[in-house]
């Protein structure tokens, strides 16, 4: 006979991530507590109804393949969060399997609304059963309870595209799937991300959990991480796997050979206690494929959506002061690999390297926002001087073909201004002025007598040094403006002589995160500034950043295998402490210090 079991009433779910309160749409799902058996052994499969109404004429599918102990067992529940009333009825069968084999059982249907609903069908494998010792040791049990856990929570990483161009943004998306009560959690082991550029993508501090069925069993889901890629090359990418610590809670097993307790108590049942469990996401590749050759004019890498604006800060100017050329492109793409665009001025124009300035902001799944490039020119010579268009090209991804844009052509008039740097009184001040008044005497009259009081000084041992000190003055300032420039060209070498000092910048910003305890800043600000000093200081561009490459390139310079370490350990410790669920302030205090200590350190042992 039937079993009827209904329960009404509010579902407090044992779990620390708390799940989303908005109403569902109706859904009807199969799901089993395992799709793997051996022969004898029991299962339970359930078919649920969930939404806003009941449904009516359930048809089970054929269960012939197996005998049936129990069921069709009736269970209903409702759901009241937010004031959001949700019902779901739900149809459970306890089954026994009979022989070995791969079976299916196919769908059943319900009526809801003036709509039959379906169910998906799903796979049992039944394997030769293993016979039973008649004592199992303490070792095997807990196997058994980590065995049975692993079934049940699993760490997963999935893309919102698996082929794409290069440059392109990829969302990947790691997702935590459980049947188990999961007390505590916390990242191991952040994905190192090779070959991509990354951002990190907005994710609820508080989990909201979802349901999902895969391979016939339904889990709850949560979202640990979203993160937008940017691949940096063709070929095949690997999307690192990612780890995670989690404590989960479970209860001893009750023996008992009540066949009611069989088919109704939880698989866990007794004094509760906490294991620790490790889950790991598989690796997952992507194919990047090749932008398409010849490509336009002004192209530099850019792939996306953008569009350009160039202005100047003034249009009337005089010689020798500066002016500012500002070209700004927004849109969304990869805005932080874009390059100065290749910009030409006339030779009256002396022009410096840009100074470069970021607006990223992130518009749900995409990243988006504008990057600001501001030339600093300077006219020397009065006159009308024009500034031409220039070529800004990119790839449409939508279009899957290049797209040019050109800057309007800009005007500029310059008049004569004070020029210091020429003529023959340059130098001169105003008290000079009044002295050169000074040097027309009165002649004077009657008997005079012209006589030497002194040595002349035209001829003498000064009068040849001063003669002769502006060549080597002008020597002297050819090789430094020649050094300059140099050094101005050398990118690699000016980062490395201000590795230490942007650092500095980045901990003193860390350490006003710290002072107002705002946790996920301080330990970002942290991680950029370690990994900004490394980068820096070793000439490693940011896309080619990894704790292999780091490791490797600090070793060939002479840093003790305990330093990198200690760096390694530090950088995954600001990861993790990101993710994790608290945080404490002495925690934050001793990381802030292991930092600058180690900056210092390795300043010290580099070579």
């Amino acid at each position: 006979m039937n079993t009827l079991n209904v329960s009404i009433g509010v579902i407090l779910i044992l779990f620390t991530f708390t799940k989303d309160g908005r109403a569902q749409s109706s859904s009807f799902t199969a799901s089993v507590d395992k799709n793997r058996v051996t022969v004898g052994e029991q299962f339970e499969i359930t078919f649920s109804l969930s939404g806003s109404g009941g449904g009516s004429n359930f048809q089970p599918p054929s269960l012939n393949d197996f005998l049936t102990l129990s069921g069709p067992n009736q269970s209903t529940s409702m759901q009241i969060i937010n004031g959001s009333v949700s019902s779901s009825v739900s149809y459970s069968y306890v089954l026994q399997s009979r022989a070995e084999g791969k079976f299916t059982i196919g769908s059943a249907t319900i009526n809801q609304g003036g709509k039959q609903l379906r169910t998906q069908p799903i796979s049992i494998e039944v394997t030769k059963g293993a016979p039973q010792a008649k004592q199992q040791p303490r070792q095997s049990e807990d196997s058994d309870i980590g065995r049975q856990i692993g079934d049940n929570l699993f760490l997963k990483v999935s893309v919102d595209k698996s082929r794409v161009y290069q440059g392109e943004q990829v969302t990947a998306t790691y997702k935590i799937y459980t049947r188990v009560n999961v007390v505590n959690y916390g990242v191991s082991k952040v994905p190192a991300l090779t070959g991509f550029w990354s951002e990190d993508l907005d994710v609820p501090k508080q989990i909201q959990l979802t349901t999902e069925v895969v391979n016939g069993k339904q889990y709850r889901v949560g979202i640990l991480k979203r993160v937008a890629l940017f691949p940096q090359h063709s070929g095949t990418l690997e999307i690192d796997p990612m780890e995670v610590e989690c404590v989960v809670q479970v209860q001893t097993k009750r023996r008992s050979n009540d066949i009611f307790d069989q088919f109704f108590n939880d698989p866990f049942f007794g004094n509760p206690s906490s294991v620790n469990h490790r889950v790991r996401s598989e690796p997952l590749k992507i194919t990047v494929v090749p932008l398409p050759g010849a490509a336009p004019n002004g192209f530099n890498g850019a792939v996306g959506k953008f569009s350009i604006e160039t202005w100047l800060d003034k249009h009337q100017t005089k010689t020798n002061e500066a002016i500012t050329l500002r070209v700004k492109i927004s849109g969304h793409g990869n805005l932080k690999l874009l390059e100065a665009p290749a910009i030409n001025v006339p030779p009256d124009l002396e022009r410096y390297e840009p100074k470069i300035s970021d607006n990223i902001t992130k518009q749900g799944d995409q990243i988006a926002g504008s990057r600001t490039f501001e030339y600093l020119l300077i006219p020397r010579h009065a006159g009308d001087q024009d500034i031409p268009s220039f070529p800004f090209s990119y790839f449409d991804v939508d279009k899957k073909s290049y797209v040019t844009v050109n800057s309007p052509e800009l005007a500029l008039s310059v008049e004569k201004g004070s020029d210091l740097v020429s003529g023959s009184t340059a130098g001169i001040s105003k008290e000079d002025v009044k002295l050169l008044g000074e040097d027309i005497r009165f002649m004077k009259s009657g008997n005079t007598s012209l006589q030497r009081r002194g040595e002349s000084f035209a001829g003498s041992l000064m009068f040849f040094i001063l003669s002769l000190s502006p060549i080597p003055a002008f020597v002297g300032f050819v090789v430094f403006v020649r050094k300059r420039e140099n050094m101005m060209g050398d990118v690699a070498g000016v980062r490395n002589r201000k590795a230490r000092k942007m650092a500095q910048r980045r901990l003193t910003e860390a350490k006003r995160f710290l002072d107002s305890k705002k946790k996920e800043d301080f330990y970002a600000e942290i991680s950029r500034a370690l990994w900004g000093y490394i980068g820096d200081k070793l000439g490693i561009p940011p896309a080619a950043l990894s704790i292999d490459v780091v490791r490797s390139s600090l070793a060939a310079r002479g840093v003790s295998d305990e330093t990198v370490s200690k760096l390694a350990s530090t950088i995954e410790q600001c990861e993790f402490a990101r993710f994790a669920p608290s945080s404490d302030s002495l925690r934050m205090d001793g990381t802030y210090q292991g930092a600058v200590e180690l900056i210092s350190i390795i300043e010290a042992q580099l070579r």
